[in-house]
C-alpha cells in the first residue's frame, strides 16, 4: 500500500487520535446512551452487548422505511426514493465516463481499490476502541463499539439487498456495452451479491454518522468524518464497482442506520 492509501486511511482514523485525548470524568453508574457527550461518564459496552444490540437493531432497520412514511420522517424517505430513481435513470449516461475510459482501469488494482477502502472503514471502529482502552476513556471505547455496530448493521442490509436485487456491477459489462439492463442479472458469489447498494458507502457513512453524533461538540470531527466517507465512497465510481445510484442509496442507508438506529436519535 503506497503513501496515498496510507494517507487516506490516516485521514479516516484521524479523529480517533484526537478524541482519545479528551479526558473523561471519573464517575460510574451511568447508563449506556449512544448520544452521550464526551464530557459525561458512561458504562462500557461489552462485546456480548454489542451482539445483542446488532440483533435488536434488525427490527428497526427493516421497518424504518414503513414507519418513516407513516410518521414525521416521510419527507426524507420520499426524497431519497426520488433521488435514487433519478440517478438510476441517469446511470447509463453518467457511468460510461468511467466505464469506457481506460484511464480509470488503474483503480481496480491501485491504492484506492476496494480492499484498501474496506480496510480503512473497518479499522476505524478498532482504532477508537483501542484508543479508548489505552486512555481509559469509556466514551471513546464505546464509540468504537457503536461504530462497529453500525458497520455490522449496514453490511447485513447490503448483503440481503444485493442478493435480492442482483444488479450487475459496471465492471461486469463489456466496454461500450448495455448499461441499462443491469437488474436481476448478477449471479455473483455468496460474499458479493451485486452492485446495489454500495456496502462500502453504507458502512463509511454509518461510521461517519456515529463519529459525528458522538463528538458533535467538535465540529471538525463532522467535517473530517463525512469528508473521508465521501472520498472513500466516490472511489467506487472509477473502480467500476458501483453506479452513482448505488453510492447514493448506500450513503442514505448508512446515515439512516447510524442516526436513527445506532444512535437512536
Amino acid at each position: 500500500m503506497n503513501n496515498l492509501a496510507a494517507g487516506l486511511i490516516l485521514t479516516l482514523l484521524g479523529p480517533a487520535v484526537a478524541a482519545a485525548q479528551t479526558p473523561e470524568p471519573q464517575a460510574s453508574g451511568a447508563d449506556r446512551l449512544a448520544i452521550t457527550p464526551a464530557s459525561m461518564p458512561e458504562t462500557p459496552i461489552s462485546t456480548k452487548q454489542l451482539i445483542v444490540n446488532i440483533l435488536h437493531d434488525q427490527k428497526p432497520v427493516w421497518t424504518f422505511p414503513w414507519k418513516a412514511v407513516q410518521g414525521q420522517h416521510w419527507k426524507p424517505v420520499v426524497g431519497v426514493a426520488l433521488g435514487t430513481a433519478a440517478l438510476i435513470a441517469l446511470d447509463p449516461h453518467v457511468e460510461p465516463y468511467f466505464h469506457d475510459n481506460p484511464g480509470f482501469s488503474a483503480y481496480k488494482t491501485g491504492p484506492l481499490r476496494g480492499r484498501n477502502t474496506t480496510l480503512a472503514i473497518t479499522l476505524t471502529p478498532v482504532a477508537f476502541y483501542m484508543a479508548g482502552l489505552a486512555k481509559h476513556n469509556t466514551h471513546t471505547q464505546n464509540t468504537g463499539i457503536l461504530a462497529a455496530e453500525a458497520v455490522a448493521d449496514t453490511q447485513i442490509v447490503s448483503f440481503v439487498t444485493k442478493h435480492a436485487i442482483g444488479r450487475l456491477m459496471p465492471s461486469d459489462i463489456f466496454p461500450h456495452g448495455n448499461l441499462t439492463d443491469t437488474w436481476f442479472k448478477y449471479k455473483g458469489t455468496f460474499t458479493n451479491g451485486g452492485s446495489f447498494p454500495s456496502g462500502h458507502t453504507a458502512s463509511a457513512f454509518a461510521v461517519a454518522t456515529v463519529l459525528s453524533g458522538r463528538y458533535r461538540e467538535h465540529r471538525w470531527v463532522t467535517w473530517v468524518a463525512y469528508g473521508a466517507a465521501t472520498a472513500l465512497s466516490l472511489t467506487r465510481l472509477p473502480d467500476q464497482a458501483h453506479f452513482p445510484s448505488d453510492i447514493f442509496i448506500g450513503a442514505a442507508l448508512g446515515y439512516g442506520i447510524g442516526h436513527f438506529v445506532v444512535l437512536r436519535k
